[in-house]
């Protein structure tokens, strides 16, 4: 069957990369849930990517386009912008996609969804969560917003950032999510930040999923247990790296042996900070960050801890929560709203207000090794809750509605 006889969508997964040469590992959150979704939309439809080079994902066709690295960066990023919006319309033209799928991988799709959506195509946008760097949210009413704009211009140069820029990044984010003709959240708290941002039109609540063959086997004894805590995500300050240091700080003045594991990619200046307050803290035989890891070393890795620490700020669902959880974990994590619908019910989850209970209630599951080891439930509870298939098939259902309207005697 070639490409004429089936639904075409075209895939907006371009990814940009701080250095050349840099791996991206597909292990974690948005990219996790883009790559299972994708498995699932290469079976059902024809599916065609504007992709980066090396490509990360796989399409039944894919146009990846190279990025380069010359200075300033933020010029080769409109650089690279042009060169994927030419790409963009030459696929358009050639292939004649039914919709256009935004899995909000990165900034530039947001542009092409954008400018897909101007020029009348059909587009679908996922959303995870929004927030500034550093994890404060301000909602503009409007591009003319100016009170919320300067606002938001005085939190991005707050985290070392050139505000007008990545303030134009936000702005984009925000306008395509207001005026695609369908929207994708994991839950609850997503719909409620789309409607704060604008959004009167359709969305669909997705649920999120976790790898149900990935976690087949049953948790290790304590024995085999090498790390007393694991934070999984990025370095940044929204996912709480600094708030963690000073809780593993009060973790250790009670049990000098605690040891942490810290699994996520690098962001700079932060990584550098991070490993500065470490020092500054004497906490170097305690942590130990394991950099990025390929995902079968990531699982094996949930296998080898005993509880999972995440002090993030903001999440939209906090996908390695449920992970977590379908390796036996108990889970110490800051109350968040989009925890309320996905988690509330977990038999062994604990949301905390404030570093001294978050770091009170590691050490009290760190001494109570029966207590500890009822995370075996949380296991359970995320092998019937979460799964991919069923995220999956309510996007692909999504994306055939928008794409039949209007079009029932093209596909």
């Amino acid at each position: 069957m070639d490409d004429e006889d089936e639904v075409r969508i075209l895939i907006l997964d371009a990814l940009w990369r701080e250095k050349e040469h840099e791996d991206v590992s597909v292990i974690l959150g948005g990219l996790q849930l883009h790559q299972r979704v994708l498995e699932y939309l290469n079976e059902k439809a024809f599916t065609i990517g504007v992709s980066s080079y090396p490509p990360v994902f796989k399409h039944r066709v894919t146009y990846s386009v190279k990025q380069g690295f010359s200075r300033p960066l933020r010029l080769e990023y409109y650089r690279y912008l042009v060169k994927l919006l030419i790409t963009f319309w030459k696929i358009v033209l050639r292939h004649k996609p039914h919709v256009i799928y935004n899995p909000g991988v990165g900034w530039h799709n947001d542009w092409l969804a954008l400018f897909a959506k101007l020029t009348g195509l059909k587009v679908v946008s996922y959303f995870h969560h929004y927030a500034l760097p550093g994890g404060k949210v301000i909602y503009p009413r409007s591009i003319l917003d100016l009170p919320a704009l300067t606002k938001m211009c005085r939190e991005i140069r707050m985290r070392g950032m050139f505000p007008f820029f990545k303030l134009i990044d936000y702005l984009t984010l925000i306008q395509q999510l207001k005026y695609v003709d369908i929207v994708f959240t994991g839950t609850n708290f997503g719909f409620e930040q789309l409607r704060r941002m604008g959004r009167k039109r359709d969305v669909i609540l997705t649920g999120i999923g976790v790898d149900l063959e990935e976690f087949n086997e049953p948790p290790p004894p304590d024995e085999e247990k090498i790390w007393d805590g694991l934070f999984v995500g990025r370095m940044a300050p929204e996912k709480g790296i600094y708030d963690l240091l000073t809780i593993w700080r009060r973790v250790v003045d009670v049990i000098p042996n605690a040891k942490l594991a810290v699994v996520g990619k690098v962001i700079q200046p932060h990584y550098d900070k991070w490993m500065k307050t470490i020092k500054e803290l004497k906490l170097e035989g305690n942590i130990v960050h394991l950099g990025e890891l390929e995902r079968r070393e990531l699982i094996k890795t949930y296998y080898k801890a005993k509880i999972f620490v995440f002090p993030s700020r903001m999440e939209g669902a906090g996908i390695v929560i449920a992970e977590a959880m379908a390796a036996g974990l108990p889970v110490v994590a800051y109350t968040l709203p989009a925890y309320k619908s996905l988690y509330a019910n977990a038999p062994l989850i604990y949301l905390c207000n404030s570093l001294e209970s978050f770091s009170d209630k590691i050490i009290t599951l760190l001494k109570d090794d029966n207590l500890r080891r009822q995370g075996i439930e949380n296991r359970n509870f995320a092998l019937q809750n979460f799964n991919w298939e069923r995220v999956s098939e309510r996007i692909y259902a999504g994306l055939m509605k928008v794409a039949s309207i209007n079009d029932k005697d093209n596909i």
